[in-house]
This record gives structure tokens, C-alpha cells and sequence, in this order.
């Protein structure tokens, strides 16, 4: 009788402490989002985009106006000091998908057909009704040639810089390990209390990342609210569709293209066989086409190398302009 009373009470104090951890862990957590936000403002507009607000930021002037798609999980902050590069000679919009950077999260997984059709509305619903030249990298690659299959005509050129293929996942060697994944699948649950916010792992990834310096502050706010773990998870399952398909990529006809691919040797001479294979596919999807290789970067050319990005957004838009 006396030990079932001590673990009643005992389990009693965890329940109690369990509750305290989770309703005081919340509300830390709440606080310090509302902080961070007052700290670090939206940059640029938020659209409603079928009743969730979606952030997008245009500067600069002139046609045609150059669309930025970032990679898997990656915001438009990232992307702040070669988007300010690209506004000096025409515009620009750099904008968050949903549930990333300042865009609210939407419930559900995304896939490319959908990523590309929140984008047009959110273009619509900030005015944007100028022909593009649409810059993807890495799985942006995939979403920006499906906003150019559901809206040919929009599009005057394209720039795919380390760009996602929609066979990757069947053609390169698979990895077998699980544990960023798995990780996410914890942290999703600790973030809404603060324990993500309070572990510092966040803010450990970004200090260390190729980001600007001067960027961090702004993108660790961002990656440490509440409903961005979820978000990131989605975008993976909804990639990993989109990369396992059967077909191949669609035909761009002569759309103005050129392919940035990293210089960088693979881990295998499998894995860098396959790539390159892609790579070349990617290419000769446009007649009107050419590759350039970013010779001292790996994928993230957009950090390693922003200068060559720039460079090649600029060559298509003496392009555009030179054909009008």
C-alpha cells in the first residue's frame, strides 16, 4: 500500500511537471515568435492566396521581372543580397512558399502542380502581370518548369541553377540514411513548446551555414517558429513524389535556357555519372539553349558563387529585351 502511494504521487509530480513544461513552454514560445517578429518584420507584401497569406518581396524596375523559386525548405530572405544585385538592372521577386519564411503554413503536402498554382495567384494578388524569367534552384528547378507547363505564355526565359530532376530519386544511389528526417519528425513536436527554440539547434545550423552573416538573426526568427518544422516535412515527402517519376522532364521547346551545374565532383562515379546525365537532359529540353558550369561550386552555387547566378539572370534579360 505504501509503495502504490509513493508511485501514485510520484507519477502525480511528473504529470503535474509535464503539464508546467507544456503550458509554460507554449507560452515562452508564443512570446518570443511575437518578438522576433517585431524585431523582424515582413520584408515585402503578404498576399491572401486562397485564404492563407503568402509573402512576397519585389524590388527594382523594369521588364521583364525575374522570378526567384529557392531550393527545398529555403526562404526568399536567404536570397536578399543577389535579389538587391538583380533589382539594379530590372525586377525582381523572391517570395515563400507556404509554411516557410513569412508565409502561413497550408495543412497539407504541396506538390509541384500545386507550388506552381499558389504562385500564380500570388503573383495575380501582387500585381505582377509582367512576361518572367523564372530562376529555380534545386528543387525550385522542378516548380518553376511547372509554372511554365500550366502557364506557357507567361514565361520568356529560364535559368535552372543545380536544378532537381524529375527522376532523381530512381536514378541516383540511394542514401540509407533517414536521420535528418527523423530528427524533423521529433522536433515538430517540440517546437509548438519552445524546446526546439531553447536546444539552440537552429540557431547552431544557420551560424554555420554559407548564409551572409549579416542575413542569420532574420532567418534563425524564421526557422524557429512553430509550424516551420511541419512545413519542411511536407516540402520533403512532396519532393520525394516529385522526383520518383517515370516520365521524363517536359519538353521547353525554344524558351531561352541556360543550366547552371556545379563543377564540384560527386562522392561516386556513380552518383556523378547520373548527375551529369541529368544535367545534360536538362539542357536539351530548349533549343534555345546552353550550360554553364560553376566551376569552384558545389550545389549551392547561389552562396558559392552568386556573382556567375547573377551574371546568367542578366544574360537572359538582354535577351528578353533584345527580342521585343
Amino acid at each position: 500500500m505504501i509503495l502504490l502511494k509513493i508511485l501514485k504521487w510520484l507519477f502525480g509530480v511528473l504529470g503535474s511537471l509535464l503539464i508546467v513544461t507544456i503550458v509554460g513552454g507554449r507560452i515562452y514560445q508564443v512570446r518570443s515568435e511575437a518578438a522576433d517578429m517585431v524585431r523582424f518584420p515582413p520584408s515585402g507584401e503578404l498576399v491572401d492566396v486562397d485564404g492563407h497569406l503568402m509573402h512576397i518581396r519585389c524590388r527594382g524596375d523594369g521588364s521583364p521581372t525575374v522570378i526567384m523559386e529557392q531550393g527545398l525548405q529555403g526562404v526568399s530572405t536567404a536570397w536578399d543580397d543577389i535579389t538587391k544585385e538583380i533589382s539594379s538592372f530590372t525586377t525582381v521577386c523572391a517570395y515563400d512558399r507556404v509554411g516557410l519564411g513569412y508565409s502561413e503554413p497550408i495543412g497539407h503536402t504541396t506538390r509541384a502542380s500545386e507550388v506552381a498554382e499558389l504562385l500564380n495567384k500570388l503573383l495575380t494578388g501582387a500585381g505582377v502581370d509582367d512576361q518572367t524569367v523564372l530562376v529555380g534552384w534545386s528543387a525550385g528547378g522542378l516548380y518553376i518548369r511547372e509554372y511554365h507547363r500550366l502557364y506557357p505564355d507567361k514565361t520568356r526565359a529560364m535559368l535552372l541553377v543545380e536544378s532537381g530532376h524529375e527522376q532523381q530519386q530512381l536514378r541516383l544511389p540511394q542514401s540509407s540514411d533517414s536521420g535528418p528526417n527523423a530528427m524533423l519528425k521529433i522536433a515538430r513536436l517540440l517546437a509548438p513548446i519552445g524546446l526546439v527554440r531553447l536546444s539552440g539547434i537552429v540557431k547552431r545550423q544557420i551560424v554555420y551555414s554559407p548564409v551572409p552573416d549579416h542575413l542569420k538573426p532574420r532567418l534563425i526568427a524564421l526557422y524557429e517558429r512553430s509550424h516551420v518544422i511541419q512545413a519542411m516535412l511536407n516540402e520533403s515527402e512532396s519532393f520525394t513524389l516529385d522526383t520518383q517519376s517515370e516520365q521524363p522532364p517536359a519538353s521547353l521547346g525554344d524558351l531561352p535556357l541556360i543550366v547552371l551545374s556545379s563543377g564540384e565532383q560527386a562522392s561516386s562515379a556513380e552518383e556523378q555519372e547520373a548527375r551529369d546525365d541529368m544535367q545534360r537532359e536538362l539542357v536539351s529540353l530548349s533549343t534555345n539553349s546552353k550550360q554553364v558550369i560553376a566551376a569552384e561550386s558545389g550545389h549551392g552555387i547561389p552562396y558559392d558563387q552568386p556573382e556567375l547566378l547573377i551574371s546568367c539572370v542578366r544574360e537572359l534579360v538582354e535577351l528578353v529585351r533584345e527580342s521585343e
